[in-house]
């Protein structure tokens, strides 16, 4: 191999700019009841604990001190279910009603937000497909020393990178691919109350991320007698990061809302770990593994911003309506000693602009009671029309992620100091699966859903 394609090919698992683009995606519409049901499309009325992640001019609207306590089911999308704590708050409120003009009152919030649970499972299974095995790939020149030296060592390729496969076989190609995590964030926000009409506020934002995953990979040639090998890949990553947001409100009537708010880059310690087993007809079965790897680096999140618009309708109902702004190409990785060049150009060249639209509704039934529901859409993080991998070949699955909506649901109680909210979500994202990179056949396309029932109980005080 080259010296340039060894080098690239070195850092082909770790710090890949897929699997960095994997855990930066969060769910915008999880966090207490209320919000969720109202599919995020909170920025504009403030007032809700889980608001201080998207705008924290929100926490500015407060009157009293409220605390709050989120629990959250969810399925993931093999029906597995899984117990989290969505949202956890302390609002306290400095009160200073007495005033009509100018300074009316301040809050200050510490909250909790699950931002994203990571849980799913898919099986990928190709039987009987004619013609394409993964060992076509690695005898070329690209292919990176842990797979070319094994494979050449254990007869899956011979000296001349030819595979020991024949194009007239038929193979059982089987991937398994798991993901678990979370992405949770703590926000210390500060907001302010002028006039009733103007609402600031500003927060930092403590980001934790915790996620591994497991990409399984087996293929067996069914009709000679070459017999079958496995290629497992393993993948944790440990982070943490700090942001800041700055947020407005402002009421230009007594009926509608209009919210702002722009976020810093989440700046990531990250530490990366890694390893991959691979045998052929059961030769090295006590030690199979063939690659392990740490690396430690920084990352800077995607820049992003939200405009909201909020309307009050006769007093008895809500409609809120939200666009986000989330650019994944201004993503950057730096090691600790150099810029991540390779790396920071093609995020540049293949990934996208993220545009989120939430739209969400709440009707008062009557004065202690309420309905509400909510629609939200994310359009996809990655330009499909570029060549994804073309510059360095990458032997293990990748899922990668399209677009994405949300159907939600609720209804609550609020009575003079106590309230309780219950929600429903619903999350379908489309995904193409790739059994590596570059890849000659077509890829699976996966529809990942899942659910969430989230209960908040709050008191006002």
């Amino acid at each position: 191999m080259t010296l340039g394609a060894m080098a690239l090919a070195a850092a082909s698992f770790s710090q890949s700019v897929y699997d960095v683009l994997n855990y930066n995606q969060v769910d915008p519409v999880m966090g207490t009841a209320r919000y969720s049901s109202m599919a995020g499309a909170f920025g504009a009325f403030g007032g809700n604990p889980s608001v201080t992640k998207d705008n924290p001019a929100g926490i500015g609207v407060y009157k009293r001190c409220d605390l709050t306590f989120t629990p959250n089911v969810y399925l993931d999308n093999t029906k597995d279910a899984h117990i989290c704590l969505n949202n956890f708050a302390m609002i306290i409120n400095f009160r200073e009603h007495e005033n009509e003009h100018g300074y009316i009152t301040s809050s200050l919030g510490i909250t909790y937000n699950r931002m994203r649970n990571f849980a799913r499972y898919s099986s990928i299974r190709s039987a009987n497909y004619s013609g394409l095995s993964l060992t076509d790939y690695m005898g070329k020149d690209a292919s990176p020393d842990y797979i070319y030296n094994p494979a050449l060592d254990m007869g899956l390729i011979n000296d001349a990178g030819n595979s020991a496969f024949s194009r007239r076989d038929n193979f059982d190609k089987q991937t398994r691919y798991s993901e678990n995590g979370h992405i949770g964030q703590w926000d210390i926000s500060y907001g302010m109350n002028i006039s009733n009409r103007v609402y600031l506020g500003a927060s930092m934002g403590l980001s934790i991320l915790e996620y591994n995953q497991k990409a399984l990979y087996d293929e067996n040639s069914v009709n000679s007698q070459v017999g079958n090998y496995y290629l497992d890949n393993y993948y944790d990553v440990d982070a943490f990061g700090v942001n800041f947001k700055l947020g407005a409100i402002v009421k230009p009537v007594d009926f509608m809302r209009l919210g702002f708010a722009i976020h810093t880059r989440t700046l990531y310690d990250v530490n990366e770990s890694y390893s991959v087993e691979f045998d052929y007809n059961e030769q090295n079965p006590l030690e199979p593994e063939v690659d392990y790897g740490e690396c430690i680096y920084k990352l800077k999140s995607p820049f992003k911003m939200q405009g909201s618009l909020g309307f009050v309708i006769a007093e008895r109902a809500l409609l809120g309506l939200e666009y986000n702004y989330d650019n994944y190409s201004s993503m950057r990785m730096t090691d600790y000693d150099a810029e991540m060049v390779a790396q920071n150009e093609q995020m540049k060249k293949e990934f996208n602009t993220v545009h989120t639209f939430k739209l969400g509704a709440e009707f008062k039934v009557i004065d202690e009671f309420s309905l509400r529901a909510g629609f939200a859409f994310m359009t996809s993080p990655i330009d499909y029309n570029k060549n994804m991998g073309e510059e360095q070949y990458l032997f293990r699955p990748l899922s990668l992620p399209k677009q994405t909506h949300y159907i939600t649901g609720g209804a609550g109680y609020e009575g003079d100091k106590f309230y309780c909210d219950l929600a429903y979500v619903f999350r379908n994202q489309k995904a193409d699966f790739y059994g590596m990179l570059p890849q000659d056949e077509t890829p699976a396309s996966l529809n990942l859903k899942n659910h969430n029932i989230i209960a908040t109980l709050g008191w006002r005080f």
